[in-house]
């Protein structure tokens, strides 16, 4: 294996990025349907995390005001993307506990809660579309005045080494304090797995072939998608309670996944060292 095969380009990276978002909004704009709105949702996510590398990488140029109107741009579209997002996680969700269950009553309030959240897509779906027709060219001038400032290092280069180091060193400065999880332990596990979330991608920088900052990045995906299950599960307890009942069968069921998912979690991030 050659050293070549192992280096990582970031600004490379950014552009690859850069077209698939271009691609994702061109799909939504369309129809926005689950995959193309995920994927939309995903790479505004990679995008901040090639940005949020490029803070800690050495000798980058100048490109502060350029990342700072980038980083507002895409943050309109990942939540407009995100609150549709999460239905179709929901929507999912709640199929998953039907299909489990015989229960009458709880077949009734899933269906309540379905045809509720199926409302609330079609609303956010059309928000979406005109959030991007409205912010489109304005996130491809953004996108395009970013990569011109940092033309200068088209061609940088960084070793396996580097990235991995890199990569754990964000995730560890990123890091909630303890203290906020004492105050509020929800929001401190969430911020966490936010901040695996976007350390994954700048490890993912790496291609395949350089194990370290991959396996890292494999590492990190694992602790996010756990914080992600339990994330899901807690909303959609509470979005059940407000709509179907505190008392309901159908979320006394998502309480319990939601407890045994923080459970996982919990014991995930504990075992976790980045």
């Amino acid at each position: 294996m050659t050293a070549t095969n192992t280096l990582a380009y970031p600004i490379h990276s950014l552009r690859e990025q850069v077209t698939a978002l271009e691609a994702a909004i061109t799909l939504c704009l369309s129809d926005p349907k689950t995959k193309p709105v995920h994927r939309l949702r995903t790479t505004t996510r990679r995008i901040e995390g090639q940005l949020a590398m490029l803070k800690i990488v050495p000798k980058v140029p100048r490109h502060r005001k350029q990342a700072g109107e980038a980083r507002k741009l895409l943050k309109k579209l990942r939540r407009a993307a995100g609150d549709v997002r999460d239905i179709d996680v929901q929507l999912d969700l709640i199929d998953q506990i039907a299909g489990q269950d015989d229960s009458s009553e709880l077949k009734d309030g899933a269906a309540k809660l379905r045809e509720k959240l199926e409302a609330d897509r079609k609303e956010h779906a059309e928000k979406l579309v005109k959030v991007l027709e409205k912010r489109q060219s304005e996130v491809t001038l953004a996108l395009e005045e970013l990569l011109k400032a940092l033309k200068p290092i088209e061609t940088l280069a960084l070793s396996a080494t580097e990235l991995t180091k890199l990569a754990g060193r964000w995730y560890r400065k990123n890091l909630p304090p303890e203290v906020n999880k004492k105050e509020d332990e929800s929001e401190y596990l969430h911020t966490v797995r936010k901040v695996a979330k976007l350390a994954r991608y700048i490890a993912e920088n790496a291609p395949e072939s350089a194990k370290a900052p991959r396996d890292l990045a494999a590492g990190f995906e694992s602790l996010q998608q756990s914080g992600g299950d339990w994330h899901d599960w807690m909303v959609l307890e509470e979005i059940a309670g407000e709509n179907v009942g505190k008392s309901s069968a159908l979320t006394k069921v998502l309480a319990r996944r939601n407890r045994t998912a923080l459970q996982v979690y919990r014991r995930h991030l504990g075992e976790f060292s980045g």
